[in-house]
């Protein structure tokens, strides 16, 4: 396995196994963010075209990354953000309905409950095997069926969804398929067009390494011309470059996702990060993480299986991601393990009663030999 070690900051004593907590910073990231710094301190090196170029240098990366155009992608500050792009912006109302999961992360889940108080229905799936499967959608979807709402990779399990399967029986009942990317954008390939999928929000400090408060939603060209604007960024308005000649009793927008953008678009701070760490992402290829990950967390699965430990999930390829849990044999013996493994300086998560460990390029099989040695202990 190559050693990319070098490219991110020491941990130890720590034993970080927490990507899909928080994408730590590579180098390059920090150092960019300096630069960003630096431009605060000494305004009069901003040029004036960066406040146009980066989000749109930020906005080709991300699009590379999925296999989407540039014009598709709408930088947001959250998933939250991005969801609530598609959520209020579609005018849904009494007699509407909308599909979503009980194992949707909560920026893809109370965004559509809170449209009950407009009369929306709002049908809560809970899927047995922990992930929803085609059948589970097929039993409840219906022709009032406007929207389906799911996470792609679980935030608690790790188990993926059948993105191909869900959305080609969205698309049959005539609904809208969105989900949520953000434990799998960055670590799992995915090519947007090979799948019918008309939305998706991904939070970007996780797998994309990027600071937290950033993010993006990819918006197909036709779920765009659905989608009414709430709130107008005055910069995607055609000529804001020269805003002290702006019409104001006839304006023209910016055609593409672009008019969704997060208002104050340029955060120097942000995107300086965010565009140095989609460009590690890009040299190293989404591929790499995906091939690293998956042999490290294949150790840990031959580990755990000497131990008294339930795996959950990651027993069909096409179901697995970067991210694996397990549990003890109660709730508090559980949390007794998580207790010790946070003692040993083993970083991991407890969610939902289970341990996620989420390996990243920094991590080698030394880590996940230390982690099943304090399971041991």
């Amino acid at each position: 396995m190559r050693d990319y070690r070098k490219e991110f900051f020491d941990f130890a004593p720590f034993v970080y196994l927490d990507c899909a907590y928080q994408g730590p910073f590579p180098r390059r990231t920090a150092a960019r963010i300096q630069q960003a710094i630096e431009l605060k301190c000494y305004p009069h090196s901003l040029r004036a075209p960066e406040y146009v170029d980066l989000p749109e240098r930020v906005r080709a990366r991300l699009a590379r990354i999925i296999g989407a155009r540039a014009d598709e992608i709408a930088l947001t500050n959250s998933a939250t953000q991005g969801v609530g792009i598609v959520a209020t912006g579609l005018g849904l109302g009494s007699g509407d309905e909308v599909i979503v999961a009980a194992t949707n992360f909560p920026a893809n889940l109370f965004t559509w409950l809170h449209l009950q108080r407009l009369g929306v229905k709002v049908h809560v799936l809970k899927p047995q095997s922990g992930v929803v499967e085609p059948d589970d959608l097929a039993a409840v979807i219906s022709q009032r069926t406007r929207v389906v709402a799911l996470d792609w990779v679980t935030y608690d399990t790790g188990l993926r969804a059948d993105l191909a399967a869900l959305g080609e029986i969205a698309h049959r009942h005539g609904a809208i398929f969105v989900v949520d990317g953000t434990q799998g954008v960055g670590a799992v390939p995915l090519d947007v067009r090979d799948l019918p999928l008309d939305g998706m929000a991904v939070a970007a400090y996780k797998w994309l390494l990027g600071p937290y408060g950033t993010g993006f939603a990819y918006l197909s060209q036709q779920i765009q011309d659905r989608l009414d604007l709430s709130v107008l960024n005055w910069l995607t308005v055609e000529g804001s470059a020269n805003f002290d000649t702006l019409p104001v009793e006839e304006f023209t927008l910016e055609r593409g996702a672009k008019i969704f953008d997060v208002p104050e678009t340029s955060n120097f701070l942000n995107l300086y990060g965010l565009e140095a760490s989609l460009e590690f992402v890009e040299q190293v290829t989404v591929g790499a993480v995906w091939q690293h990950c998956r042999v490290l967390l294949g150790r840990l699965q031959d580990g755990l299986r000497t131990q008294a430990l339930m795996v959950l999930g990651d027993t069909r390829p096409e179901e697995s991601s970067t991210i694996l849990s397990f549990r003890a044999e109660s709730a508090d013996a559980t949390a007794r393990l998580y207790v010790t493994l946070k003692t040993r300086r083993i970083a991991v998560s407890l969610r939902r009663g289970s341990i996620r460990v989420s390996p990243y390029l920094y991590n080698t099989e030394a880590d996940i030999e230390a982690l099943l040695e304090a399971i041991e202990e």
